[in-house]
């Protein structure tokens, strides 16, 4: 038992100061070390409800939200002489740059899936269902640029940004098998995903470079962009989104033709009282947009308009304004906006995910469980314009307890680091309850930033249905 708790205390210490960025949910974890609950198996494929023999997975709703700021965070002033609640902007501004400014809102929602053991050495399992994945930015340079931009106007501010959209929906269909080694306390599993894009968007690179001279007296501005459009709307360029093909949108939805594919691997093991586990999700190329797809991109990489003042002596000539220096004003605007389209089909990488769990059954009733939670945004196989995916990671720790055999409780918190300053306290919890031996209602939810309502900036909320076939 000395020898357990060593290694399991050894793992969490080495993967514990890992920093979340922003507050980003990662997976539903809560139901990771379940005495009963089928969604162990969707983290890790070499895992299976130890209380079941086989199940089926019916409806089952997932949503997952962060905000940068809570409700407390906008900024809101009352006013009693006036009677009147006000924005302070500066407030607003000063927060966004101290907490971030992500946006993310995933969503995920059961079709049918099932799963069965044989002989509790073989475990197979398949599932389907829609996903929706959106997460949006805005860039930190622009909130520079609104406070010490208009301060010091002198040097360079750049108010672009990578990633600052990035959209997707598409179903989704799995199986997946998993075997315990002879001989060996330890079972291994592996998971195929079909993926099937629906509609995606995306903004790869931003670049907006604003320059000025030390001597204020010219002004230079220099843009970038490439943004990805697929799925759904028929588009040969922007000009169209006005005028979209209904039943093209309601073919395309009902037949999309945006195939790829992921991977998933998993492994546990029994040391002592300890259950160790480990798997990564969604290694593979992606999804394949060929559908409608069109990448926009500036005529001209790079364009650079250079503004060097405007000549007052000659600004008015007989009572008139001599407006030539806007019409060039306008011509290099236009030039920089410009943009052209290319239809070429493109790859585009899920969001890889790595899971390290630990629990300790401590009675027939009570198990403990730790869960490390890693994120790579762009995926391992990132084809995206970043060259280091972003990494972000949560540490849960759970208490499950099982009674009658019937209803099963969690607790967990969740200690996070957004790159700023620790988060301690990101509390959540989850039912199951068993009726008639064979239904399982359940309802968990978890990151919850805060305790009060006008200070939540995120939440995890996931309920729905399941059958289930209890061991005799």
């Amino acid at each position: 038992m000395k020898k357990s708790f060593i290694i399991a205390a050894l793992f969490v210490l080495t993967i514990a100061p890992c920093g979340v960025k922003g507050q980003s949910i990662v997976d539903n974890g809560l139901f990771y070390h379940s005495f009963r609950s089928p969604f162990s198996n969707r983290l890790n494929p070499a895992l299976f409800p130890g209380q079941s023999g086989w199940y089926v997975t019916t409806a089952k709703t997932d949503v997952a939200v962060g905000l940068p700021l809570s409700y407390n965070d906008l900024g809101l002033e009352y006013d009693e002489v006036r009677d009147v609640t006000t924005l302070n902007l500066n407030n607003l501004i000063k927060n966004l740059k101290e907490n971030g400014s992500n946006f993310v809102v995933n969503a995920d929602m059961d079709i049918l899936g099932f799963g069965f053991t044989v002989k509790d050495k073989l475990h197979f399992s398949a599932s389907s269902g829609v996903k929706i994945d959106n997460s949006m930015a805005i860039p930190l340079g622009v909130l520079d640029l609104l406070t010490q931009g208009n301060v010091n106007p002198m040097g360079h501010v750049d108010f672009g940004a990578d990633n600052i959209l990035n959209s997707q929906a598409y179903f989704y269909a799995s199986i997946s098998g998993a075997m315990k080694l002879p001989k060996l306390p330890v079972t291994i599993g592996a998971r195929f995903n079909l993926l099937d894009g629906i509609v995606a968007a995306s903004v790869d690179n931003l670049s907006v470079d604003l320059k000025t001279s030390q001597d204020i007296h010219q002004m230079q501005l220099t843009s970038d962009y490439k943004l990805h459009l697929a799925g759904i709307p028929t588009l040969e360029n922007l000009d169209d989104l006005g005028s979209l093909d209904f039943n093209n949108i309601v073919e395309n939805l009902s037949f999309p033709k945006n195939l790829g594919f992921t991977f998933d691997i998993g492994a546990k093991a029994k040391v002592g009282i300890l259950d160790l586990s480990l798997s990564i999700k969604d290694l593979g190329p992606g999804i394949h947009w060929t559908t409608n797809p069109i990448t926009i991109v500036p005529k001209t990489q790079d364009v650079t308009i250079t503004f060097d003042g405007v000549d007052l002596s000659t600004l008015l000539t007989n009572g008139k304004i001599d407006t030539s220096f806007l019409s060039n004003w306008k011509d290099s605007l236009m030039a920089m906006i410009d943009y052209t389209s290319e239809s070429e089909d493109y790859w585009y990488s899920m969001p890889t995910h790595l899971y390290m769990g630990a629990s300790a059954t401590i009675a027939k009733f009570m198990r403990l469980g730790f869960l490390f939670q890693g994120l790579w945004q762009n995926g391992w196989f990132s084809n995206h314009h970043v060259d280091t995916p972003p990494f972000a990671c949560n540490n849960t720790l759970s208490l499950h307890f099982n009674i009658f055999n019937w209803l099963e409780l969690a607790a967990a918190n969740s200690f996070t680091y957004d790159g700023n300053h620790f988060a301690f306290l990101n509390p959540g919890a989850s039912v199951t309850v068993g009726l008639g031996g064979r239904f399982q209602l359940f309802a968990s939810v978890e990151y919850l930033s805060s305790l009060y309502l006008t200070e939540l900036k995120s939440a995890h909320v996931v309920f729905g249905i399941n059958m289930v076939g209890l061991k005799k």
